[in-house]
């Protein structure tokens, strides 16, 4: 009985303690609660600020999709709903769970609505989720006419005709487009002649050179339209890296004849030194002849033995074989001395040979650098003919000449040609042109051109 009316005095006791952790608990969840919808606050702001905006294919939306959970005080997030999704041609957004969504020709809140209905009604739930729709990257438009830049370009809200124009680098003014094209044909022309002329003095150089190897020149003597440039850095250099080859040649033949020279030199010198040994070897031989014969007659009167006979006859022989191997050794010096006369002439041929043919190589590109020249200062020299008369074409023109900028747009499913000035909008999907007014002035009778258009 006494424990009983402890434990009612204890819980009496911590009753506000209670009271206040539930209180903090209710707290904490309608902070949960409010945070949430303020997070679907600022998600939804972009989809709030654009309202007005009407979607179309290739649009790219961003899509956030979460459900409010109060048991856990928290809101979760549906993962396979949440991310990019393309507007297809059809007009449509393919999303799982949920399938194919309308999108084309609806607002962002329409858009939401009808996701947060789809999901509800398919998964069966009692409360719609929140759906963030925003827009990623907008459908692209396109310029075309008389701007520097056709082609596609990005989209960004608040964008005017001036500033899509001033995206391609502006239009083309009252300047013929003609005449742009000639002023650069003009400077393509102009720089094809320098660099011929740079190629065609480089060539004269060289055959300055090779004039000076094949005719057995010790310098180069350069042609005069070189000579009378010096001073100049392009030609200075040049005629310096031909003198600069021509002398490393030049010594290269000569390190190569001289040693050939030396190798005659010393064959030569061998040669004489053979001779010399040969008239020794001659006298000598002769001597032995005498002796051979002194001893035959000496063994036919019976007063020498026949072995002095055989020594005599064995010197004899020696000495004749010696002088033998001294005849083949003179020839094979000469030989030598022959070989290093036809090097000589070789290496002196060689490079005569190469001067040559590249000689004929210059020739040709000299020829054809010729032909290149005239063709392109004929070019050049129409393209002047006919510049002036089309800048007076144009001059005569000005005061009658305007460019009209036009938009086709797609106005409630029906393709519009659109007369406009440089503060008025542009949208997604617009194709902006800017053409002569005498060229579209059959087209543009009236502000507004109507045509049939396919459903997007």
């Amino acid at each position: 009985m006494r424990s009983d009316v402890a434990l009612t005095r204890r819980q009496a006791s911590h009753a506000p303690v209670i009271a206040r952790v539930r209180h903090r608990h209710l707290s904490a969840c309608r902070l949960s609660f409010l945070a949430a919808i303020a997070l679907f606050e600022i998600l939804g702001i972009s989809s709030a600020r654009a309202d007005d905006y009407v979607l179309g294919p290739q649009d790219k939306l961003k899509i956030r999709v979460f459900e409010w959970r109060p048991m856990a005080g928290s809101a979760v997030e549906w993962a396979p709903l949440t991310g990019e999704f393309v507007v297809s041609t059809a007009g449509n957004l393919s999303m799982p769970i949920i399938g194919t969504v309308p999108a084309a020709g609806m607002t962002l809140e329409q858009v939401s609505e009808i996701i947060g209905e789809r999901l509800k009604t398919q998964v069966g739930m009692q409360k719609r989720p929140n759906a963030s729709v925003e827009v990623a990257e907008y459908r692209p438009f396109f310029l075309t006419g008389l701007v520097t830049r056709p082609g596609r370009y990005s989209y960004s809200p608040g964008l005017t005709v001036v500033q899509a124009l001033s995206m391609a680098g502006g239009t083309f003014g009252l300047i013929d487009p003609n005449l742009v094209g000639l002023q650069r044909d003009a400077l393509v022309a102009r720089g094809d002649l320098r660099t011929l002329e740079v190629e065609r003095l480089s060539l004269l150089a060289r055959q300055a050179r090779l004039d000076a190897v094949t005719q057995d020149q010790p310098a180069i003597t350069f042609a005069p339209e070189l000579t009378s440039r010096a001073g100049d850095a392009t030609v200075d250099r040049m005629m310096r890296e031909e003198q600069d080859l021509f002398d490393t040649r030049q010594r290269s033949l000569s390190t190569e004849i001289d040693a050939l020279n030396q190798a005659k030199l010393l064959a030569s010198n061998q040669i004489e030194a053979l001779n010399s040994k040969a008239v020794s070897l001659a006298k000598q031989i002769e001597l032995a002849n005498k002796d051979v014969g002194t001893v035959s007659k000496l063994i036919s009167q019976g007063l020498t033995v026949s072995s002095r006979e055989l020594g005599a006859n064995q010197n004899l022989a020696q000495l004749q074989s010696q002088n033998l191997d001294v005849a083949l050794a003179n020839l094979k010096a000469r030989q030598d001395v022959a070989k290093a006369d036809g090097d000589i002439a070789d290496a002196n041929n060689r490079y005569r040979v190469q001067a040559l043919t590249e000689a004929t190589e210059v020739r040709d590109r000299l020829a054809s650098n010729r032909e290149k020249t005239t063709t392109t200062r004929g070019l050049l020299e129409n393209i002047q003919a006919r510049a002036p008369a089309a800048a007076a074409n144009m001059a005569a023109d000005d005061s009658l000449r305007t460019l009209v900028t036009t938009i086709d747009r797609i106005v409630d499913g029906t393709l519009r040609t659109i007369v406009v000035g440089d503060n008025d909008p542009v949208l997604p999907g617009d194709v902006i042109r800017v053409e002569d007014q005498k060229a579209t002035s059959s087209e543009q009778a009236t502000n507004n051109i109507v045509k049939p258009a396919a459903s997007p």
